[in-house]
């Protein structure tokens, strides 16, 4: 827990850096004993860290040597070196060269485990297109809209993919478990010693004519249909009641997208220790209420600013019903990709939480 906090720390003080990149660098060769704490621009480790490295950046490369393990977030992480222990991973483009000692857990747009790479324990990855072709000794599970299988798999892959591919070289030591919305192209030449189990996503259950599975759908796209109405309404609230605060914001966006993203990233950390902390105490139990309330309602509202921000920027006219409307139908529909669309959401939602917050920020004066 302390760890934890110290960290939080370093990225409340990177907040408020230049919007310059930040380099903060391990140099080869270069000792560091216990654990190493890192949050701003480009971050290079590739020095000799006797602990765990915890990693926080546009862009993240570690190829030194981690005694420990490694928690890092970014837009672009890149592990070459060694890891003894865990890697666990989130950014929007992952790579994986090195080699990890124990397990695996990554989040991101696109994950790609090279040839090269040897994971000695489980794997865990989930994003938009993922590409694996190491060496992973323990179990594989993934989720994607579209996965490759290329390197060797010690015991059971478990996939819940749009599309599957399993290439000719790979070695699965246990069972093949997936669902999909097709059955995968399994190469002739791939060795698995265990089951193949195949599972038909929803989806393909209700284009086989399963009622049961139709009504679910039309519920679902009920769902959709309300949660669009009430995002719309929304969008005219900010454009009809708060013009002023919405250009602010939408600027404020536009200068700084990762510090918005990263100011989200904090706030949704520590929101729910705050209402923890008003829930205990008698006086604080109603805050406490009114602070979760007031959380969830900004949680759904957030997105509606990034959606602004990127449909004025297609049809460059500024704040339009019709650019929301459509920005709206566009999100919704990215929303139904597997695993892509609910990364999304949650990146938007991020982002908004953070320009709105950093919009009310008083500016330092130069």
């Amino acid at each position: 827990m302390r760890k934890i906090i110290v960290f939080l720390l370093a990225c409340f003080s990177s907040l408020g850096a230049n919007e310059e990149e930040k380099y903060i660098v391990l140099p080869e060769e270069q000792v560091h004993e216990g654990d190493y704490f890192a949050a701003g621009g480009i971050i290079e480790v590739s020095g000799i860290v006797k602990g765990d490295v915890y990693a926080f950046g546009t862009q993240i490369l570690v190829d030194g040597h981690v005694f420990g393990s490694v928690i890092a977030t970014g837009g672009s992480v890149e592990i070459s070196g060694i890891v003894d222990g865990n890697a666990r991973l989130a950014g929007g483009q992952i790579s994986i060269n090195g080699t990890i000692g124990r397990n695996v857990t990554a989040a991101a747009g696109n994950i790609h485990l090279a040839s090269k790479a040897i994971v000695g324990g489980n794997a865990v990855f989930t994003g938009g297109i993922i590409d694996i072709a190491g060496n992973i000794k323990g179990d594989l599970t993934l989720s994607a809209s579209n996965a490759r299988l290329l390197g060797d798999v010690g015991r059971n892959v478990h996939a819940y993919a749009g599309k599957l591919r399993v290439g000719s070289k790979v070695d699965i030591g246990g069972n093949l478990d997936y669902s999909s919305s097709e059955k995968a192209f399994i190469d002739p030449g791939a060795r698995i010693e265990g089951k193949i189990l195949y599972k038909p996503s929803v989806i393909t259950e209700v284009f086989k004519g399963k009622w049961r599975q139709g009504v679910i759908l039309g519920s679902r796209l009920m769902r959709i249909l309300m949660s669009f109405i009430f995002s719309f309404v929304i969008g005219v609230i900010f454009c009809k009641l708060f013009p002023k605060k919405l250009a602010r914001t939408l600027k404020t966006l536009g200068a700084a997208p990762w510090k918005s993203l990263w100011i989200g990233l904090v706030i949704l950390i520590l929101l729910p220790i705050a209402c923890l902390i008003l829930f205990v105490t008698i006086l604080g139990f109603p805050l406490g209420i009114a602070l979760l309330a007031f959380s969830v309602l900004g949680f759904y509202a957030a997105k509606i600013i990034p959606i602004f921000w990127v449909s004025n920027a297609i049809f460059h006219k500024p704040n339009s019903l019709l650019g929301l409307a459509i920005g709206l139908i566009a999100f919704f529909l990215i929303l139904q990709i597997p695993f892509l669309g609910p990364l999304l959401s949650i990146i938007f939602t991020l982002i908004g939480l953070g320009s709105l917050t950093l919009s009310r920020m008083p500016k330092r004066r130069k």
